[in-house]
């Protein structure tokens, strides 16, 4: 079995180091980004904004803190003398510097040098790097200088700038010469990359695969969380609605379906004051199992829950019901009904309670007759109209 060498075993932990450290920043991004998103949708309570954007900018601030420590490592490792005993510094012109418009942290400044280096072991060539420079080294570098470039030894033609030249050398570069080895400027990108330092398309392909699965497990972990990754399923199908302000939301097929669903599995055998469906979410005023006569609030988005921290007491004990008088398909009949005249998208709410109803004074029903059915309501935003349901039937009562 062949041996690794003393500096190809740093080396290959160096790299396990930088593919940990790039498999990290594409989960953590996928992850802040699939939290806010999850906030937006009502998926995870507001109370976590407090914790997420001051969790993210410190987030952020340990990428940049590594960032630049490995950096600052490279840079004092590739300065210093080979385990062989020779250095690997070369004299170089800069031929042109371009700032590459990025600053890391208000110190760093991203910048793209073009060079002509003059190597000991080989050929004069010309290469174009990018290197995070403070503004203090950005001011010693000009164009036609004489700097000190060091070659990595596992990426020839490609290194880092020294502002120094090189030691115990006298150098006599000429202005105008021209290499005639070109080594091409890297891919913007290139630092995104998981694998492969050279760019090939089957080494392109394999990094968008891994960068896409990586990128979409972080951001779909809170959906995962929550149980909301149908949900948010569903919230990309019907998004295209609101492109042409027909979104139904909750009162799409599907949607109402798991809504509802959803609704009585909170509810259970508890009786309940008020069950309101909204296009993005279900209010329930449903009692407190530990404090009987008492009213819980809870609002309902997707899979998950999130109940008012105070309850009511209910002064009308007599309104409450229970699930059983809020059947499916009565609900189902009741939007097909209203969809016969009227547009979905416009339904503010469908909501089901318990009424009052009275006598009729024609004397049909004696005037101090009284009862509380289980009626359904469907109230229209536009102008505040609303349509009533008899509960049991699902037919539209006369206004």
């Amino acid at each position: 079995m062949t041996k690794l060498t003393n500096s190809a075993m740093p080396y290959r932990l160096e790299r396990l180091g930088v593919f940990i450290y790039k498999v990290l920043l594409w989960l953590s991004l996928g992850l802040v980004i699939g939290l806010f998103t999850a906030e937006m949708q009502g998926f995870i309570s507001v109370w976590l904004l407090f914790v997420l954007i001051p969790g993210s900018i410190g987030l952020a601030w340990v990428f940049a803190q590594v960032f630049v420590g490995y950096t600052d490592h490279k840079a004092r490792t590739a300065t210093s003398d080979l385990a062989s005993g020779r250095t690997n510094a070369s004299a170089a012109r800069i031929d042109s510097v371009d700032y590459a418009g990025v600053r890391l942290m208000e110190k760093w400044d991203l910048l793209v040098i073009k060079m002509t280096v003059f190597s000991k072991f080989t050929p004069p060539f010309q290469t174009t790097i990018r290197q995070l420079m403070t503004t203090e080294q950005i001011e010693q570098l000009q164009e036609q200088n004489v700097v000190t470039f060091y070659e990595d030894t596992h990426n020839p033609g490609y290194g880092r700038v020294s502002l120094t030249r090189p030691a115990g050398e006298r150098l006599t570069v000429e202005t105008t010469f021209r290499a005639t080895k070109i080594y091409p400027e890297r891919s913007k990108s290139s630092f995104l990359l998981l694998i492969g330092r050279n760019s090939t398309i089957l080494t392109r392909l394999v990094n968008m695969v891994l960068i896409f699965a990586l990128f979409g497990f972080g951001f779909l972990s809170p959906f995962m969380v929550t149980g909301n990754v149908d949900w948010l399923r569903l919230r990309v199908t019907y998004f295209p609605q609101r492109l042409v302000f027909e979104y139904k939301g909750n009162f799409n097929a599907e949607a109402f379906r798991k809504t509802y669903a959803k609704a009585i599995a909170y509810i259970g055998d508890r009786p309940v004051e008020s069950l309101l469906f909204y296009k993005d979410y279900t209010v329930v005023r449903v009692e407190d199992p530990d404090n009987p006569g008492y009213i819980e609030h809870a609002i309902i988005r997707g899979n998950s829950v999130e109940e008012g921290i105070l309850s009511l007491t209910t002064s009308e004990p007599d309104r409450l019901f229970t699930v059983g008088s809020v059947s499916f398909e009565r609900l189902r009949k009741v939007l097909d009904d209203v969809a016969t005249d009227h547009d979905m998208e416009d339904i503010f709410y469908i909501g089901v309670r318990r009424d009052t109803r009275w006598g009729t004074r024609d004397g049909r029903i004696p005037p101090d007759y009284k009862q509380h059915p289980v009626d359904i309501h469907v109230l229209f935003r536009r102008d505040s109209e609303s349509f009533h349901y008899h509960g049991e039937t699902g037919v539209r009562l006369p206004r």
